[in-house]
């Protein structure tokens, strides 16, 4: 207590020292809302699963993702909605570990949460014009 005080005082302490933060202590602000981060939430991961990188269970991913800052945050409710057991399957369900696949896999299902907050799809014109140019494209168009 006061010995670590006056330590302080005297800056005898080290200021490199890290201090315990809360990890939602760190993240970014954004016009007075909590922008999540994803190293935080991918070191969140491993401090609560030091040794497996994937879960067995839709339930156990649920666990897990409610641990993350980005489960909290607005942008990423609003763009996936997890209400249901069945929501939480067919999100989850591309996060297959491909050495385990009856397991799912932690970073997978991290980096989908933030893709899918985060990741503007690609704009309607240009899947258009990627369609036009397949259906235009003829064998005499190709030919060298």
């Amino acid at each position: 207590g006061t010995l670590i005080n006056s330590q302080k005082e005297q800056n005898l302490i080290p200021t490199n020292t890290k201090l315990l933060i809360p990890n939602k202590m760190h993240m970014r602000s954004r016009s007075g809302s909590i922008t999540p981060t994803y190293s935080i939430d991918r070191d969140v991961l491993t401090s609560h699963y030091p040794t497996a990188r994937t879960v067995s269970s839709v339930e156990e991913a649920k666990t897990a993702v409610s641990k993350l800052a980005i489960y909290d945050d607005t942008t990423f409710k609003q763009r996936v909605p997890l209400e249901t057991d069945a929501d939480w399957s067919e999100f989850i369900s591309s996060c297959r570990d491909e050495n385990a696949p009856e397991s799912y896999n932690l970073e997978l299902i991290l980096k989908k949460c933030y893709a899918s907050a985060y990741s503007f799809p690609s704009p309607p014109s240009s899947q258009i014009r990627a369609q036009g140019s397949k259906d235009a494209a003829s064998p005499s168009a190709l030919a060298i």
